[in-house]
């Protein structure tokens, strides 16, 4: 299956990169981004045959311009990608303007899935089996109580979680516009820590960040975790296990719920 990864040079996104590469269930893997991820490190070092085989890196410097009629390289790049995982996005605090904060966050993801449902309506699913046959999973990475209706101004981070939930609204809408060429699925990680630094803390701290990510997975989260999730969204059949719930196909899961999938997992 081919994935397209955006975002590959953050946090979560350099472990996703890691994760898709090392997953034999993939056999291609495109990245866009405004520049490439870095390849060197001891963790890259075990995928450096992945590397070589199934990835492209494709940089754009505007990654708000998804032109499905102009731009054919990305159109001809992405012709047989079955999913992406949208990992561009942040705080507002992160931002110089509120301006940037709605363009990198909304208008970027917004116009990429449009852009990629193009792309999946142009795929023939005649002859195909599994995840061929099925629709293109747009994974987004959300974040903890992100805010739908949007009414959210006084708490904590509002302006983030107002956002997130409006792009979240958006790519619902996309997918069920979409004549079932596209599924949306949204993963709300709480506080995301990486767990090499859990280990580097050492001592005391070490333990504390450790029963942390153990007894409050609501709140706090491992990278790797959610990483593999997403992948395992992106191109595994757990997903659809995941989506029966009590109201129908689920297409949202909280940072608890990425715990326990993750453990499912193995890991």
């Amino acid at each position: 299956m081919h994935l397209l990864i955006t975002g590959a040079t953050g946090f979560i996104g350099k472990h996703v990169l890691l994760d898709a590469l090392a997953d034999n269930r993939i056999t291609k893997v495109t990245v866009v981004g405004r520049h490439p991820p870095s390849l060197d490190g001891n963790n890259m070092a075990h995928v450096k045959t992945a590397i070589i085989n199934k990835l492209t890196i494709i940089t754009r410097e505007d990654l708000g311009n998804w032109d499905y009629e102009g731009d054919t390289e990305l159109v001809t790049a992405l012709a047989d990608c079955k999913a992406c995982i949208w990992c561009i996005g942040g705080k507002a605090d992160d931002f110089a303007t509120p301006q940037e904060f709605e363009r990198v966050s909304y208008t970027f993801t917004v116009n990429a899935a449009n852009f990629l449902c193009k792309v999946a309506q142009s795929q023939s699913t005649e002859g195909q089996t599994g995840r061929g046959a099925q629709p293109f999973r747009f994974c987004y990475c959300s974040a903890k109580r992100a805010n739908r209706a949007g009414d959210e101004w006084f708490s904590f981070e509002a302006q983030t979680r107002n956002m997130k939930g409006r792009v979240e609204t958006a790519l619902l809408s996309i997918a069920s516009e979409s004549d079932g060429r596209v599924a949306a699925f949204i993963f709300r990680p709480g506080s995301v820590i990486a767990g090499a630094t859990v280990k580097a803390l050492g001592g005391l701290a070490s333990t504390v960040a450790s029963a942390g990510l153990r007894l409050m997975p609501s709140v706090i989260i491992n990278a790797e975790w959610v990483a593999r999730v997403l992948v395992d969204a992106s191109v595994g059949i757990r997903v659809e296990w995941q989506r029966q719930g009590p109201d129908g196909e689920k297409n949202t899961w909280e940072s608890e719920e990425i715990v326990s999938w993750s453990h499912g997992l193995g890991v």
